[in-house]
């Protein structure tokens, strides 16, 4: 007489949590001939697969979803029925519905996507720390997370700082960080014989994801930016991060140049004025018959400057013929002062003012700088 199906189970029961919310069981045929069977779930949520099947050891896989109208916190007691023609078998289901917990480094409980958001804000680096860990992924099968597929697709993603930054976005909890520019103009006046550095700051209103290319509008052998693209990492505490521009003015041909920096969407217009080697010129143009003055003269050739002074009249009194101006300049005095004779005559010819000049040469090295500077002397 041939031997009957036998139905056996490597599981007395089934028990699941937040943390685990889907498993597997074999069913066995320990008798003869071939078994076959099917199980009835009467636990809300909890799904098996296959529901029917035939053959003597069969994997079976189950799954728990919890439902919206299922209470939280607490424990659920269901069973399952598996029949067959080598038997039956009552499985007792336990779900344990408590919310799954993740605590940080810092000791903050997160139970849901909005608490990693949350806790990013004081402590950005941990979500990029628990983003791919199995432990998150855990928490979102227990809390029901509704774009799951999403988060598999981002988990992907090597850059990790941009995948939780688009995580939070699909979840509803920020919108896309957009940059700007502490300052749309920048003026500058650079040194003719030393590579300047100058900086400005780009800025971000929040903590999330903010990459961007930075470019210059028309290439230049005088100017090199620090970096051609900005990424989460060159950012502050503050979300500023700073970007560095070289220029070097001995590549310049033109003493004036406007250049447009972009940075993604925001653009920089940087205005660059070369200073001169030497600049003389008086500190007023006009001036009264008794009065001060001052020949102003800025060395920026990076050496010692000669400088030669010589008055067409006698009214405008410097105090020495010639001057040593270091590297930076110097206000060199004079004075008005006209004699009693060029006073008896003025008020004879009735001069309401007279017009004259200062010749000014100034050597550096090999080069010579000449100036004929204009002034007027009168009753205003």
């Amino acid at each position: 007489m041939m031997a009957l199906p036998t139905l056996a189970l490597d599981k007395n029961n089934l028990t699941l949590d937040a943390g685990s919310n889907e498993g597997t069981f074999i069913a066995k045929n320990t008798g003869g001939g071939t078994l076959s069977g099917h199980i009835l779930s009467r636990c809300q949520g909890l799904e098996f697969s296959p529901v029917s099947w035939e053959g003597n050891s069969q994997v079976i896989t189950y799954k728990f979803s919890q439902d919206s109208s299922q209470k939280n916190n607490g424990l659920i007691e269901a069973h399952a029925y598996v029949c067959s023609n080598g038997g039956e078998f009552l499985l007792p289901v336990f779900i344990d519905t408590a919310p799954m917990v993740i605590t940080t480094d810092e000791g903050l409980p997160i139970k849901s996507v909005q608490d990693l958001y949350a806790s990013s804000q004081s402590y950005p680096a941990e979500p990029r720390q628990l983003f791919k860990s199995s432990a998150f992924y855990m928490l979102l099968l227990s809390t029901a997370y509704p774009y799951l597929e999403v988060y598999e697709s981002l988990h992907k993603d090597p850059n990790r700082e941009r995948a939780v930054d688009n995580f939070f976005q699909v979840s509803g909890l920020k919108g896309k960080t957009r940059i700007y520019l502490e300052t749309d103009r920048l003026d500058i006046v650079q040194h003719p014989v030393e590579t300047g550095q100058v900086y400005f700051y780009v800025r971000k209103p929040d903590n999330g994801y903010a990459d961007a290319p930075i470019s210059v509008e028309e290439s230049v052998p005088w100017l090199a930016l620090s970096t051609t693209r900005i990424a989460t990492a060159d950012y502050d505490q503050d979300n500023s991060a700073r970007i560095g521009i070289e220029i070097n003015p001995n590549l310049m041909t033109s003493p004036f140049a406007n250049i447009r920096i972009y940075v993604g969407d925001e653009a920089l217009t940087l205005s660059v004025r070369k200073a001169p080697r030497v600049s003389l010129r008086l500190n007023r143009e006009g001036f009264k018959y008794q009065d001060r003055g001052a020949l102003e003269v800025e060395n920026n050739s990076g050496f010692d400057l000669a400088v030669e002074v010589r008055s067409r009249d006698r009214h405008v009194r410097f105090y020495r013929t010639s001057y040593t101006v270091p590297p930076g300049g110097l206000s060199i005095p004079f004075e008005i002062r006209q004699s009693a004779f060029f006073g008896t005559r003025r008020v004879f010819r009735r001069l309401p003012y007279i017009s004259t000049y200062v010749d000014v040469r100034a050597r550096c090295t090999a080069q010579e700088y000449k100036r004929r500077l204009y002034l007027n002397i009168g009753e205003w």
